[in-house]
């Protein structure tokens, strides 16, 4: 046995020694954190970042227990504040999204209802007050400019639930609006138009099909017919619009080609049964 006593080693030495334990965690932690405090000001992706952040909150936690306690506490710190954050910039935009919908709303609700600027045109008059002329030869009612019309479902004897029309005014050549073309050839011919509606929505919505460009017929001098085809002459905000809401009043053109200077015009919807083939006016 030897006289001298074996050395004991120092503790630092001891800890120093001891395996690491969670270390990998902790870092993660850390990072996670990091990732999270600096996403979560950004509305797009803070969703992910507070994942994330949650996440590593967890890992922190664990790593906490391990040998890098100082690295895992900051993580965890950083987790928790990236979360906190996040659910604040959310509240905060989906407050100011609420009070912009309120703004909105509010300004609509102020809006004038003033609608003293539209046209005046005629309420839908039932069709026994119309005084609706016999059908020619082709199946036609003759119409002459300024006469009214009336489209709706067979059998409505009261004509409220109809749609009335009147051509006001057939324009021939007009100079073309600003961007407009003229037709390579033939005629232009601009119908001035004003629609009301009555109550029936399926009604309304079948005549905005008869009052179609591609449903005129221009019957020439010597009886042939030629179908329309749909121009190009005048600015498109001037048409009539192209669907019909009940109860409304419209007013607009149409824009057609053909191919004489005069004729009749006819208006053919190819939809009547039981009735006139359609209406036809001279021009």
């Amino acid at each position: 046995m030897s006289a001298y006593p074996h050395p004991q080693p120092h503790p630092s030495a001891v800890a120093e020694r001891r395996p690491p334990k969670f270390v990998a965690l902790a870092w993660a932690g850390l990072i996670l954190g990091i990732v999270g405090v600096v996403g979560s000001p950004v509305i797009i992706v803070n969703n992910i970042t507070a994942i994330a952040a949650a996440v590593g909150f967890v890992l922190g936690l664990i790593g906490f227990f391990g040998t890098r306690k100082i690295v895992a506490g900051i993580g965890v710190v950083l987790c928790a504040a990236a979360v906190v954050i996040t659910v604040l910039v959310q509240k905060n935009v989906v407050d100011e999204l609420d009070r912009i919908s309120r703004d909105v709303g509010a300004s609509f609700d102020a809006a004038p209802t003033d609608v003293g600027s539209a046209p005046s045109l005629p309420a839908p008059s039932p069709v026994d007050e119309i005084a609706q002329p016999e059908t020619n030869e082709r199946n036609y009612l003759p119409m002459n400019v300024g006469d009214e019309a009336w489209t709706g479902p067979v059998g409505d004897e009261g004509g409220g639930s109809g749609t009335s029309f009147t051509v006001d005014r057939i324009e021939l050549d007009p100079g073309c609006d600003a961007y407009g073309l003229p037709p390579e050839s033939g005629h232009t011919l601009v119908l001035h138009v004003r629609v009301a509606t009555g109550d029936d929505q399926m009604s309304a919505m079948d005549a905005a099909g008869v009052l179609n460009p591609y449903n005129f017929v221009e019957i020439d001098s010597s009886g042939v017919s030629h179908r329309a085809e749909f121009g190009t002459c005048t600015a498109p905000e001037k048409a009539l619009p192209m669907n019909f809401g009940v109860n409304q009043k419209y007013s607009g053109t149409i824009e057609l080609v053909v191919p004489e200077a005069s004729g009749t015009l006819a208006l053919d919807p190819g939809t009547l049964i039981n009735g006139p083939a359609g209406w036809e006016w001279t021009y």
